[in-house]
């Protein structure tokens, strides 16, 4: 059984907790690449279908499809013990999450891996990580964009490229297990619960401004990752959240420093921190700062709260 299936879904709006699924394609690769096994299909979401200008999935298209129920079986079949890949994947796991858990089922994946995180460390000379953009960085053709059945077999083609690249750099991409992703009660997006109670952790210490050229770090200090990394965040987040520093998404006026290993990046967080001023600093380098954290300020009165969360499933 081969390892990768890549996935797309199209679906009526944002939010896995309240808009639905409204086709899911998925397409199996071989180890060299080749795709070896298709499954598409459009799906009756029952609500109203959202931006069709986008998708191009009207009413009148989707009325006597299935149901997701109908096609789960089959979808988990071609999922079932496979590594789920996708472009923005926490995007198509949460969504085929909550669909699932409103029929009644467990999610039909176990594991995925992120192309647009893996993109981001390999380092491409693309001006952004788009998959349109992408598949011409790597001479795929794309037909219809949007159509979840043709971008999955362009994400196939993608990903066959950016392995080469991996191989090529000695990068391994970064697979979450669902067992360690919880659901957002609002959103119904999945979060990785480590990053979550590091995201979560209160804010003992005073804000300590922004990271000056050659100094070192100071509780209170706000860290964001950009997109070019070359390791999982993940590995050092309770070392960050332990040594006193904070973790946020996003840039803000609170930002500290960015963490980045391509510091000459033309997109995303590294751009626009850049933009701002801010240090940017190599992963292994931060790693390093790490074990030297100058003493902050504490906030007056504060106290640890409970950051821990409970998954919907």
């Amino acid at each position: 059984m081969s390892g990768w299936v890549m996935v797309d879904v199209e679906t009526s709006g944002m939010r896995p907790s309240v808009d639905r699924v409204l086709s899911v394609a998925a397409v199996v690769i071989d180890d060299d690449g080749e795709v070896v096994e298709e499954f598409a299909t459009l799906l009756n979401p029952g609500v109203d279908p959202g931006p069709v200008h986008v998708h191009g999935l009207t009413p009148a298209l989707l009325a006597g499809k299935p149901r997701y129920a109908d096609v789960a079986d089959d979808l988990a079949r071609v999922l079932d013990g496979r590594t789920v890949v996708a472009h923005n994947a926490t995007f198509d796991a949460s969504f085929l999450a909550s669909e699932a858990r409103r029929a009644g089922l467990e999610p039909p994946l176990e594991r995925f891996l992120c192309t647009l995180d893996f993109a981001g460390r390999l380092h491409l000379s693309t001006a952004d990580l788009k998959l349109v953009t992408l598949a011409a960085h790597f001479g795929v053709e794309q037909r219809a964009a949007h159509d979840a059945h043709d971008d999955a077999l362009v994400l196939a083609g993608v990903f066959a490229g950016m392995l080469r690249v991996a191989a090529d750099k000695d990068v391994t991409p970064t697979v979450r297990e669902l067992d360690g992703m919880l659901a957002d009660p609002v959103t119904g997006f999945l979060v990785s619960r480590v990053w979550a109670d590091a995201l979560a952790a209160p804010r003992l210490w005073r804000p300590a401004g922004r990271l000056k050229r050659g100094g070192g770090l100071v509780q209170g200090m706000e860290v964001v990752f950009t997109q070019d990394v070359d390791r999982d965040p993940e590995e050092i987040a309770g070392l960050v959240v332990d040594s006193g520093l904070y973790l946020a998404d996003r840039i803000s006026s609170r930002t500290s420093l960015a963490v980045c290993d391509a510091p000459g990046a033309v997109r995303g967080r590294a751009a626009f921190a850049r933009k701002k001023g801010l240090e940017l600093v190599p992963f292994a380098r931060f790693a390093e700062m790490l074990a030297d954290v100058a003493p902050g300020r504490p906030v007056a009165g504060a106290q640890a709260v409970d950051s821990a969360q409970e998954a919907l499933f």
